[in-house]
């Protein structure tokens, strides 16, 4: 090796490099070691450039993003005030705040539990609440024997004992649990509590699974009730004056009375009745046939 080589790692002949000092070899030696890659050409490294430019363009609008809605978040929960009221509704749950807002955490229909409000569920402002109140509450099990709907149940369970078409394990056990005349008029018992926001409509029932069917819980509507009568408090909108109803009253009777209700009683519509027999249908309770049969037997009674 020259005396004028620098001093640095050069091949030894044997296969190994080994390091010269500039003067002399010395006693460290090593593998073969790969050459350097080739820096890389203009066009290349501008392609790197604008690729590593937009990630990072991505990860700083994303941050900025998160960064907007926790900061839309907290401005919400100062403005909404202090919490006036909060309620479970079917596997739904809700808070009303006295400025106007309301938080919602959205059951589902396998929901076995209510869903619960975090810290992350976002605060919406109020629009409107209206609780629809089912039949069954004004006249109880107006769905009696006879009735389209238990008709139909009445004829898929005869079906099962004839060795018609068969039910699911599921719904099956579901009827023997609950009995036919319950589960003909549960659907009845279903209500609605619908919640208008600025940033969506959250349509929620007071119906839960038990693990074979949605069982309807009547005991929420009160809670609706007193959910409505919340939110339309911290909307400023005054409860709505029914009169009470007189079936024969004399003619020097004194005028009927007034009360204050939260929601006016909404009266299934035919559309319900159906849609009703449809959810029997889609779960394997009625066949084709009866569901048919039991469809023409409401669109007979118009």
């Amino acid at each position: 090796m020259s005396e004028q080589a620098p001093a640095g790692w050069y091949p030894d002949g044997s296969g190994s490099e080994r390091y010269w000092d500039g003067a002399a070899w010395t006693a460290h030696v090593r593998a073969p070691q790969p050459a350097p890659p080739a820096p890389p050409t203009d066009e290349a490294a501008n392609v790197f450039s604008k690729l590593g430019t937009a990630v990072k363009k991505a990860a700083s609008d994303k941050k900025a993003s998160k960064d907007e809605a926790l900061r839309l978040h907290e401005e919400r929960a100062v403005a909404a005030g202090r919490l006036v009221t909060s309620g479970i509704f079917g596997t739904s749950t809700i808070e009303i705040y006295e400025h106007g807002f309301v938080r919602v955490a959205p059951g589902g229909e396998r929901y076995a539990e209510a869903e619960k409000i975090t810290k992350k569920t976002p605060y919406e402002r109020l629009r409107s609440i209206a609780f629809g109140v089912p039949e069954a509450e004004r006249a109880h099990d107006t769905e009696g024997p006879g009735s389209p709907i238990e008709g139909a149940v009445m004829q898929a369970m005869s079906g099962i004992v004839r060795g018609g078409k068969l039910l699911t394990k599921g719904t099956a056990v579901g009827i023997a649990a609950t009995g036919v005349a319950h589960l003909a008029s549960n659907s009845a018992r279903k209500s609605n509590l619908v919640i208008a926001t600025d940033k969506t409509i959250h349509t929620l029932t007071n119906q839960k699974h038990n693990g074979f069917i949605q069982v309807s819980q009547k005991e929420h509507n009160a809670v609706a009730v007193a959910l409505v009568e919340a939110g339309n408090a911290v909307l400023g909108i005054e409860p709505v004056a029914v009169a009470q109803p007189s079936i024969s009253a004399p003619p020097d009777a004194a005028p009927p009375a007034q009360i204050s209700v939260a929601a006016v009683a909404v009266t299934p519509s035919l559309s319900d009745r159906i849609r009703e027999l449809s959810e029997l249908h889609r779960e394997g309770i009625l066949s084709d046939d009866e569901f048919s049969a039991a469809k023409g037997k409401l669109l007979a009674g118009l």
